[in-house]
């Protein structure tokens, strides 16, 4: 057991081990509890397609729902799951997509072979009613006159413009219509490959049992390659504010900064900031924009990173004529940050909530699961001590540093979707130098 800032952090049991087509497998047996989570992640998401496959890693994860060979109907596939104690729950991120399926230790070897077919063995046929399902699901983020009105997408298609990672995850409505079998196939046949995926089994079960399970359902499995993803853009847009009129009572702003990614010696101190700025109602976002000012119900910041590249982010949704307020607000939270470093008993407790939040993985096994897995996934530390040894040596001048270097008011981007009169819109707009 390791010691960091005070917090005691047992090492989580992780067997490693790789299949001869490459498939890694990451089993961590921990029987004090309950329950197993089986997950599987694959790199497949947007960030994958081009404008005219935008939306089919969505489109698949879908799919793979409604049947396989064995149980070829949505409600066969469905209700064999939930006979085994379980439900499947799957997401496509920008960069990656998840299933997971947590079941009673009894009922995790059935599981994990349910799973490999549902992964395996899609009928990927009869799309209609899936399309029209997700249909109604882009509408959500649309106007009446097809416009996007999502705040986060309408901000990553600000910070990048043609590229991939201004795309929603989703895709559009017309790209989703000329869909077919043929090309969920192909995409599924690139993707879902042994080297560009990893299983990953947490919670109480019998290491050498699944072991062989998962040796017999995906040794077999074809190889492929490790599908790398297009490279961030080097260059910054020149257009760095975007505003989208959208009848409601509120207007939702995102003040966003570009930042390296998770590969970065720099991402344990973007992760200690956004910390800092906004962990738990006492740190400063909240205490600033909410409890001080009242601006707004609730108000966040993060830095959201992907492998080699990141944003930075404060949000909230306020009243119209907040808006200017708002902003000016966060740009005030930036400079006290620029001035002067967050005192150390800020950064100390940033730190322990931190290591507490690595420690209570462990009672959860697809917090468990989803933490190494994706770990696995893009190559970063698998080892609880790792992460925290690094975040340990984070100190309140680093973060500093990191606000001069990325949170330049200058190169700010501002997005609001809402109601802005002409004059809130030249005060925004003058904000963001626009």
């Amino acid at each position: 057991m390791t010691a960091v800032n005070g917090v005691s952090l047992p090492e989580l049991p992780t067997e490693s081990l790789t299949l001869g087509n490459g498939f890694r497998v990451r089993l961590i047996p921990l029987p004090h509890l309950q329950s197993a989570t089986v997950s599987f992640f694959v790199r497949v998401g947007s960030r994958y397609e081009t404008a005219q496959s935008n939306g089919l890693s969505h489109f698949l994860e879908h799919m793979l729902y409604r049947g396989t060979e064995t149980h070829p109907a949505a409600h066969e596939l469905n209700l064999a799951i939930e006979r085994l104690g379980g439900t499947l729950d799957a997401a496509t991120h920008v960069d990656f997509t998840s299933y997971d399926l947590t079941l009673p230790s009894e009922t995790i070897a059935n599981g994990t072979e349910l799973l490999a077919e549902v992964l395996r063995q899609p009928l990927l046929t009869e799309l209609s009613i899936e399309k029209q399902i997700i249909r109604e699901e882009i509408l959500e983020e649309l106007n009446e006159d097809g416009e996007q009105i999502d705040i986060d997408n309408v901000s990553r298609q600000l910070l990048y413009p043609d590229h991939p990672l201004g795309f929603s995850i989703a895709g559009p409505i017309e790209n989703l219509d000329r869909f077919e079998s043929v090309d969920l196939r192909r995409h599924h046949t690139r993707h879902y490959a042994a080297r560009n995926s990893v299983i990953c089994v947490a919670g109480a079960f019998d290491p050498r049992e699944l072991s062989a399970t998962i040796r017999s359902h995906f040794d077999d499995m074809p190889s492929g390659t490790s599908v790398e993803p297009n490279g961030a853009p080097r260059d910054a847009p020149s257009m760095r504010f975007s505003y989208v009129h959208e009848h409601g009572s509120q207007t939702d702003v995102r003040v966003s900064f570009h930042t390296p990614g998770v590969t970065s010696p720099e991402a344990p101190t973007l992760l200690l900031l956004g910390r800092v700025l906004d962990d738990g109602l006492s740190t400063r976002v909240h205490q600033t924009i909410c409890e001080d000012r009242g601006l707004a119900y609730e108000a966040f910041a993060g830095n959201d990173a992907f492998e080699d590249c990141g944003v930075f982010e404060f949000g909230a949704s306020v009243e119209h004529k907040k808006a200017p307020v708002l902003v000016q607000t966060v740009f005030e939270l930036i400079d006290e940050l620029r001035r002067h470093p967050p005192t150390k008993d800020e950064v100390e407790k940033a730190k322990r909530r931190y290591l507490w939040d690595l420690r209570m993985v462990r009672d959860d096994p697809e917090d468990t699961a989803h933490f190494v897995g994706t770990s696995a996934l893009f190559g970063l530390p698998e080892r609880i001590e790792t992460m925290a040894e690094q975040v340990g040596r984070v100190a309140p001048g680093d973060i500093q540093q990191a606000v001069q270097r990325y949170l330049d008011p200058e190169n700010a981007y501002l997005t609001c979707v809402g109601v802005l009169d002409d004059g809130l819109l030249s005060d925004v707009r003058t904000l963001a130098g626009a």
